[in-house]
């Protein structure tokens, strides 16, 4: 769905934290801050404040930007400074989406999260127990957003993402009740390590950008000797990803997340030719036709059992990996109401996926992991 073109003319004079403008050259933040694998943001020093600029927050976006100036209590904001002013460091943040927790806590800033969006999308249980004792909200989500709530909220900024434009009609009406917004995009990032690089931008509203840069090499570090690893691997198994939603099958494309984890798990992807980063439909019969060898079977959608499969189209019985009991899920942490501690916790924790996925394909490489967020389905 494309954003209304009145919308984005509509954003373009209106003040406070909305406004986008064309990106600038890539030059414009230098390397001062480390950044080595994030595409989606930048950060720089700019007199006194904390620049954080963020570059096509949502599929299809083009030449759009948003730029947050951070800043302490003690100066006096000039009304000439081009982005949106967010005083740092915040106190009470909103989430709109389960994975920015999972940065949260690992800055141990857990404390601050007032709001949050889809109790039933949660795995936190020390955030469940708070929900449950009043002290943390559910302000709804998409079009249920509860504006009422988050205005008796007061947070010093809700943190949101966009899989559209169609987020700037959130944003704008949050900008009319006096309310702050920062665009979170690292699902957009095309590397495991990129998307946990955006624990830095986060950090940035805390006032905590070094902690997060240890923890960030930390677990840099061990990802990066797993890769190593893996790529040792003489066998290259063929992986398939996914499985078909309402009668469509999105897959991942080739410049995905997902299929950087699979390269540097040692195997090679099915679809790794195809030129995009997120999920695009393909007909079923084409991905049938493409994997009907693959030797191994990630990620199948909701399955709990190699029967639900089965529900979803017989013809997947054919499939090598499944005949040879080689389909493997993602959702070994999942809570009753569903929500998958993969996406919660899993983007802070990408050293603990590619353990996972290498003790899956190269069971010898790894001969003692015990796999935290994959199993194996009977």
């Amino acid at each position: 769905m494309k954003a209304q073109p009145f919308i984005f003319m509509l954003l373009l004079f209106l003040p406070g934290c909305i406004r986008n403008k064309p990106a600038p050259d890539s030059s414009y933040f230098g390397t001062g801050y480390g950044i080595k694998y994030a595409q989606g943001f930048e950060i720089k020093p700019e007199e006194g404040f904390t620049v954080l600029k963020v570059k096509n927050p949502w599929q299809q976006a083009e030449n759009v930007t948003y730029e947050y100036w951070l800043g302490d209590t003690s100066r006096k904001v000039s009304k000439s400074i081009p982005g949106c002013f967010i005083q740092v460091p915040v106190e009470k943040v909103v989430c709109l989406s389960s994975t920015f927790i999972g940065f949260i806590e690992l800055l141990g800033k857990e404390q601050t999260i007032t709001g949050i969006s889809g109790k039933s999308y949660i795995t936190s249980n020390s955030l469940l127990d708070k929900v449950a004792a009043g002290e943390v909200q559910d302000v709804g989500y998409d079009e249920n957003l509860n504006y009422e709530k988050l205005v008796e909220l007061q947070p010093d900024v809700v943190f949101l993402y966009g899989i559209t434009g169609s987020v700037t009609s959130i944003m704008a009406r949050l900008d009319e009740m006096g309310i702050k917004s920062a665009v979170i995009a690292e699902y957009l990032e095309e590397t495991p390590l990129a998307r946990l690089e955006w624990i830095k931008y986060i950090a940035a509203f805390f006032n905590t950008t070094e902690e997060a840069q240890v923890k960030f090499d930390i677990v840099e570090k061990k990802y990066n000797s797993l890769a190593v690893m893996a790529a040792g691997a003489t066998y290259k198994p063929t992986v398939l990803l996914g499985l078909p939603w309402s009668g469509t099958w999105y897959v991942s494309g080739g410049k995905s997340y997902m299929a950087g984890f699979l390269r540097d798990a040692g195997s090679h992807y099915l679809f790794d030719d195809l030129p995009y980063k997120d999920s695009q439909p393909v007909s079923l019969e084409k991905v049938f036709e493409k994997s009907f060898q693959a030797d191994f079977w990630l990620n199948a959608g909701d399955a709990r059992i190699k029967d639900d499969i089965l529900m979803v189209d017989e013809r997947f019985s054919q499939i090598k990996a499944f005949r040879d009991d080689a389909v493997y899920n993602n959702n070994n942490m999942v809570n009753p109401s569903g929500g998958n501690a993969y996406y919660e916790q899993g983007v802070v924790e990408p050293d603990i996926i590619l353990a996972d996925i290498i003790s899956i394909l190269h069971p010898h490489l790894l001969p003692s992991h015990n796999r935290k967020y994959y199993r194996k389905l009977d």
